[in-house]
């Protein structure tokens, strides 16, 4: 999405609401988006700085982490980030010590922004629920749906001898 901020860099206190669609969306392992990305934001002009604040939601879906069932999540969270508005008139700035992007011309790609948020704001570890019990390591089983046949005593491996000296009786 890109935004004309050929009146909002000259106007100090300036801003501009905006709202879209985000259409090309970032790839991540088992992510799937169920529901189109929305941005609905701001820019500010602060002076020499352009300050970007938008509210990013959707759905998506992804597997639980313990037992690799589907799990539908809500997406929803905010950031904030600032542009540093360059002039063009001096030529000695040095803006590559700067903390915020460099903003030229007369328009701002906020869409790389959003995509770089929506992969830092991407949970590492989904639950289908809360107390998730998982597979079970030896059978693969899904414990959700009850426990499994597997001996789930763990032997020491220093005495397991002594385990099949028991079995021999």
């Amino acid at each position: 999405m890109r935004i004309n901020i050929s009146d909002l860099r000259t106007d100090p206190g300036a801003q501009e609401n905006f709202e879209f669609r985000l259409e090309k969306l970032p790839e991540a392992d088992n992510i799937t988006f169920i529901e189109p990305v929305f941005v609905k934001g701001k820019l500010i002009n602060m002076g020499n700085i352009l300050e970007l604040t938008a509210l990013v939601t959707s759905k998506l879906v992804t597997t639980c982490y313990r037992c690799l069932d589907e799990v539908k999540y809500s997406l929803e969270f905010s950031f904030t980030e600032e542009y540093s508005l360059k002039d063009e008139t001096d030529e000695k700035a040095d803006y590559e010590d700067t903390k915020h992007i460099v903003c030229e011309g007369d328009w701002l790609d906020v869409s790389q922004a959003v995509q770089e948020n929506i992969l830092l704001n991407l949970p590492m570890r989904v639950l289908c629920q809360p107390d998730c019990p998982g597979i079970c390591p030896h059978c693969g089983k899904n414990l959700k749906d009850g426990p499994c046949q597997c001996d789930d005593r763990e032997i020491d491996p220093r005495l397991s001898i002594l385990a099949k000296l028991k079995q021999g009786e």
